[in-house]
């Protein structure tokens, strides 16, 4: 039997354990060879090349019952059908996972930023950004801004964008100017989309902001938005949109107010 595998060897061999190898056996996808003298079970080359096409479609997290299927009828068509939805799945899955780690590294950089900053009116360059507003301000109750988030439900749904983009608030550039600063709608900014939900986003366009970073509780960022708008008008300047208002720790990160950061950006020009 020296041409063949003992269970334990084939198991090794893919770093599995010998449990998932028993149960694909009682699932008849990979049936051993029983040696009479001492009921051991073995396994030859052919066995060992299908166990890897078997650990290969169940990588591609393909349900066992969905191979079961496929191995009791197999055919090239149904294989490049299957291979094709997964490779779709597998796009999309890239596509969440570049959003995430695009979300990680720009809290990262924003902590950063926020040591060196803080307190500190800044007029910089901000590249165009895209997303969709959800507009909640003005509304009567919360019953009413729930209704929003479910008219946007099948956007959200499809691209998950409140897990993966950033959602900042915005005050209305007509409020600020008035100087009412308690209202506010969403942005939920989103790094990539497929073509499809593209058109139903907004860009902001590349813009000069004057911005400032905070630390403390919501209940100061009346404050803070009087003095930059205060700064903005005495500087020469005037507001050309609405604000960006960056919540980099908020009450879901942190149980203490006195650590809560904030950025507001508001877009600027000269007068």
């Amino acid at each position: 039997m020296k041409d063949k595998f003992l269970i334990g060897e084939l198991a090794k061999i893919f770093n599995i354990s010998t449990d998932t190898i028993r149960h694909y056996d009682r699932k008849n996808l990979l049936k051993p060879e029983l040696h009479s003298e001492n009921n051991y079970r073995y396994y030859d080359i052919a066995s060992m090349f299908k166990l890897s096409r078997l650990l290969f479609l169940k990588n591609l997290d393909i349900p066992l019952s969905e191979i079961e299927a496929y191995m009791k009828n197999k055919n090239a068509d149904r294989l490049f059908k299957m291979l094709k939805k997964k490779n779709e799945e597998v796009d999309l899955k890239i596509q969440q996972l570049t959003n995430l780690k695009y979300k990680i590294n720009s809290k990262l950089d924003l902590f950063d930023y926020a040591k060196t900053k803080l307190n500190q009116i800044r007029v910089t360059t901000l590249e165009p950004r895209k997303g969709i507003f959800l507009n909640t301000y003005g509304l009567g109750n919360s019953a009413e801004a729930k209704e929003i988030f479910m008219r946007s439900d099948n956007f959200l749904k499809m691209s998950s964008w409140l897990v993966e983009g950033e959602v900042y608030t915005s005050i209305p550039k007509s409020d600020m100017e008035k100087g009412i600063f308690n209202q506010f709608r969403y942005f939920i900014k989103v790094e990539s989309t497929d073509k499809e939900t593209d058109a139903q986003l907004v860009l902001l366009p590349r813009s000069t902001y004057a911005r400032l970073t905070v630390i403390g509780p919501y209940e100061e960022l009346v404050t803070h938005y009087r003095t930059l708008v205060d700064w903005i008008d005495d500087n020469n300047y005037e507001i050309t949109g609405d604000s960006i208002e960056h919540n980099i720790v908020d009450n879901d990160y942190s149980d203490s107010s006195d650590e809560f950061i904030t950025e507001i950006q508001i877009p600027i020009k000269p007068k």
